[in-house]
């Protein structure tokens, strides 16, 4: 384990980066984004000193989900390399516990997030109250089957001249 400084503007690791490390913030500030340095630019969150990032990708060792950029000259990091991964949290058991309570936070943001997307849905499109309580799976089957239904009723009379009942259709292979 090492200890690493940043200047101002530099990136700590960039989104799709293979995760191989985690970071402890010692000293400065971090801004993470998606779709870093383009149009569609978006920063989650700034962390602070005690606060620690890429924690997912070394748990998961999947690619980076964000940009980490470094916001102040004398940015500084405890490095800790997925190989040190257990030694680390053997030293510092604590850290362990707030990485879990994090983790556990940002599925609970998700989850409230899911819970609102829910409702809006239901309201926008008038869920009937019955069909509010099932299970992810048994709604996605429900839309399935209407739109089988829906498809049961189109007549084409070749892959890009399609009718339901006599208005025309536009199958979804042509809609690009």
């Amino acid at each position: 384990m090492s200890t690493k400084t940043y200047s101002k503007g530099e990136v700590i690791f960039r989104q799709g980066d293979f995760a191989s490390e985690m970071y402890d913030i010692l000293a400065g500030s971090i801004g993470i984004y998606t779709d870093y340095e383009t149009e569609n630019e978006n920063e989650l969150t700034v962390l602070k000193p005690g606060q620690f990032l890429g924690e997912m990708g070394v748990i998961e060792a999947y690619p980076r989900s964000a940009t980490a950029v470094a916001l102040e000259d004398g940015t500084e990091l405890y490095v800790v390399s997925d190989a040190e991964f257990s030694d680390y949290f053997q030293d510092r058991p604590e850290r362990l516990l707030e990485i879990m309570r994090h983790l556990s936070g940002l599925l609970r943001d998700r989850t409230e997030d899911y819970k609102a997307a829910c409702q809006l849905r239901d309201d926008m499109f008038g869920t009937p109250p019955e069909n509010r309580n099932k299970t992810l799976r048994e709604k996605i089957s429900s839309l399935l089957k209407l739109w089988n239904d829906s498809l049961a009723e189109v007549d084409c009379n070749s892959p890009y001249e399609c009718y339901l009942g006599n208005q025309p259709y536009i199958p979804y292979w042509t809609r690009h």
